[in-house]
C-alpha cells in the first residue's frame, strides 16, 4: 500500500497526502457508481439490469455517471414526444388538423429532439454550464406545444397541459431564476399566438373562448413555475447543506489524524500507517524502519525562553526535517518534544544515513524566528523491524535505543540491535 507523500500546505510544514487508489467494484459485480458491469444509472441511485444490456446501455447512453444520467432524461422527453407524433397523426387523419402542418410539426420535432441526444452523447453539452441543455430543451418544447396549439383545432386545450410538464422537467435541474424565466416565457409565447390566432381566425378561435383558456393557463403556468421554484431552492438549499456537510466531515478527519501545531499527522492516525505497513510486509517482505526523535534539553527551552518559542522550534524542526527526509518517509507527531519517522521499503543502513543528514542540517538551521540565534539537536533511537515481530515489537526496540543515545550524550542517532537470534532475509523469505 503506498504511503502517503507530502504537498505544501499550512503555516508549518508540508501536509500529508494520500496518493492510494480507490478501491474498485469486485469483477463481474455491480458499480454503485453507474455506468459499468451492468448497471444503468439513476437519480439517487442505480437500477441494474441483465449483463448482456450492458453493451447496448453503454453505447445508448455511454459510460460517464452524469452523461447516463442526462441522456436517459432526454430519451425520457423523446418518448413524450413520440406520443405527441402519433397523436398528430392520428389527428391528420381524422381531419382535426391539416396533414401538412403536422407532418412539419412531426419533422420540427425529430430533428430537434435528434440534434439534442446527439449534443448530449458526443458530450458535447459538456462544455456548457448547463450540460443537459435544460434550458435549450425547454424552450424547444415550449415551441412546439405552442404551434401544436395552433394547429390541432379542437382538442387544443388538451395541449396546455403539456406545458406543466415542461416546467417539472426543469425544476430538478433549473435555478429558481431560470424556472421562472421559462414559465414567464410559456405564458407570453401563449398569449401571442392566442392572440394573432384569434385575430386571424375568429370562427376557429373565438376571441371569448381564448381568453377563457389563456385565463386558466395563466393561473395554473405561474402557479407551477412557483411551485417548481420552491422544489429548485429546496434542491439548492439540499446541495449546499450536503457541501457544507462534506466540509465539516474533511474538518473532523483533519482533526482526528492531525497535530493541531505542526500539521504532522498524529499519533492515532501513524499507528494506522504502521499497521498498514505491517500487513504489506508479511504480504510481500519488503523492509521498513521506524525511528523515534526526541528534541535535546527541549525544557530548556521552553524554561529559558517561553512557550511561545518552544511551539516556533518544534515547528521549524519539522520544517526542516522536510526538507532532508524523502517524499516517501512520514513524519509524525508522537508526543511533547518526540517525533516518529517510518522508512518504508527501507533498510537500517540507508534511514540511518537519512537520519545522519537530518542531524547534521538541523544543527546549522535557525528553528525560531523570535529568537534567530537558536538552535537545536536531536537524539534518535533507529529500528528495523524484523520479519514476524509485531509493530509494538519494533517500536520499543526503537525507543530503547533512544534512551542509549541520550544516554551517550545527546545529539546522535543510535540504531537498535536486532533481537536474537537470525534475522530472515526478504530474498529467502520470497524463495520459501
Amino acid at each position: 500500500m503506498p504511503i502517503p507523500g507530502r504537498v505544501s500546505t499550512g503555516p508549518c510544514l508540508p501536509r500529508e497526502v494520500s496518493h492510494e487508489p480507490r478501491p474498485g467494484p469486485p469483477p463481474g459485480g455491480r458499480n454503485p457508481r453507474g455506468g459499468s458491469n451492468g448497471v444503468l444509472a439513476g437519480r439517487g441511485g442505480v437500477m441494474s439490469c441483465p449483463l448482456w444490456l450492458k453493451p447496448v446501455g453503454d453505447l445508448v447512453l455511454g459510460t460517464e455517471r452524469h452523461q447516463r444520467l442526462r441522456v436517459a432524461r432526454t430519451l425520457m422527453a423523446a418518448y413524450v414526444y413520440l406520443i405527441c407524433m402519433f397523436i398528430l397523426l392520428r389527428g391528420a387523419f381524422l381531419g382535426m388538423c391539416k396533414e401538412e402542418h403536422a407532418y412539419a410539426l412531426i419533422a420540427y420535432m425529430s430533428v430537434g429532439v435528434t440534434i439534442f441526444y446527439l449534443l448530449l452523447r458526443s458530450g458535447w453539452s459538456c462544455r456548457r454550464k448547463d450540460k443537459g441543455l435544460v434550458i435549450e430543451q425547454s424552450l424547444f418544447a415550449i415551441t412546439a406545444i405552442v404551434v401544436a396549439y395552433g394547429i390541432v383545432g379542437q382538442a387544443r386545450g388538451a395541449v396546455l397541459l403539456l406545458l406543466a410538464l415542461v416546467l417539472s422537467f426543469g425544476m430538478f435541474t433549473l435555478t429558481p431564476r431560470q424556472t421562472l424565466a421559462i414559465g414567464g416565457f410559456a405564458v407570453v409565447m401563449l398569449a401571442v399566438v392566442m392572440a394573432v390566432l384569434a385575430q386571424m381566425e375568429p370562427n376557429r378561435f373565438p376571441p371569448q373562448l381564448e381568453v377563457i383558456q389563456f385565463g386558466l393557463a395563466v393561473s395554473v403556468l405561474p402557479t407551477m413555475s412557483l411551485v417548481a421554484k420552491q422544489v429548485s431552492e429546496l434542491r439548492e438549499r439540499l446541495l449546499k447543506q450536503r457541501r457544507e456537510l462534506h466540509e465539516a466531515l474533511a474538518r473532523v478527519q483533519e482533526l482526528a489524524t492531525r497535530d493541531s501545531l505542526t500539521n504532522l499527522i498524529n499519533r492515532r492516525h501513524m499507528q494506522e500507517l504502521l499497521d498498514q505497513e505491517l500487513k504489506r510486509e508479511e504480504r510481500s517482505g519488503s523492509l521498513f524502519c521506524v525511528a523515534i526523535v526526541d528534541l535535546d534539553h527541549f525544557k530548556r527551552i521552553n524554561d529559558t525562553y517561553g512557550h511561545q518559542v518552544g511551539d516556533e522550534v518544534l515547528c521549524g524542526f519539522v520544517r526542516e526535517a522536510l526538507v532532508v527526509l524523502r517524499n516517501a518517509d512520514v513524519m509524525a507527531r508522537w508526543g511533547g518534544e518526540e517525533f516518529l519517522i517510518l522508512f518504508p521499503e527501507t533498510r537500517a543502513e540507508q534511514a540511518l544515513a537519512g537520519l545522519e543528514r537530518l542531524r547534521d542540517h538541523v544543527v546549522t538551521q535557525s528553528v525560531s524566528e523570535s529568537v534567530p540565534e537558536l538552535r537545536v539537536t536531536f537524539s534518535a533511537g533507529l529500528a528495523e523491524h524484523v520479519h514476524g515481530q509485531s509493530v509494538r515489537q519494533s517500536l520499543e526496540r526503537a525507543d530503547h535505543a533512544l534512551y542509549d543515545a541520550k544516554a551517550c550524550g545527546r545529539n546522535r542517532v543510535i540504531q537498535a540491535p536486532a533481537p536474537a537470534g537470525k534475522r530472515p532475509d526478504p530474498s529467502e523469505r520470497g524463495a520459501a
